[in-house]
């Protein structure tokens, strides 16, 4: 049987896009984005790293501001690396393979494009799906 690794978030940037290229020239895209929650009667605000890839990457990094709400679409992924002092660190990502801009800022003429997906991974068909 396969497994479901999805993800899908609808919050707001926390600030603009960066952009980086890998030593390979490949463009990576790095997105801070919160959402909200209420918990018995307390709203709650959770940050999550969205990673972005390739084409998806750079429509990211030229749009994406500081305040957009963003729908976000992806795969959970973990991974570890060694800190300045060698120490293991663990961190959570959303590798993102679908990014949309909810709505446009007053006084904005410019239109974002439809980000492509382009994630590195194949779709999943209707065959693919467990249930």
């Amino acid at each position: 049987m396969r497994g479901v690794n999805k993800v899908i978030l609808i919050g707001n940037a926390t600030r603009d896009a960066e952009l980086r290229h890998t030593q390979s020239g490949k463009p990576v895209a790095s997105i801070r984005l919160a959402t909200n929650r209420q918990v018995a009667g307390h709203e709650t605000t959770q940050f999550h790293s969205i990673i972005c890839w390739d084409t998806l990457a750079q429509t990211c990094s030229q749009y994406v501001k500081r305040g957009d709400p963003l729908y976000v679409e992806g795969r959970l992924a973990y991974r570890s690396f060694a800190d300045e002092e060698g120490k293991e660190r663990g961190v959570t990502e959303i590798i993102a393979n679908d990014v949309q801009f909810l709505s446009r800022k007053r006084g904005e003429t410019e239109v974002p494009p439809t980000p492509t997906t382009d994630a590195g991974e194949a779709e999943l068909s209707p065959e693919d799906i467990p249930f």
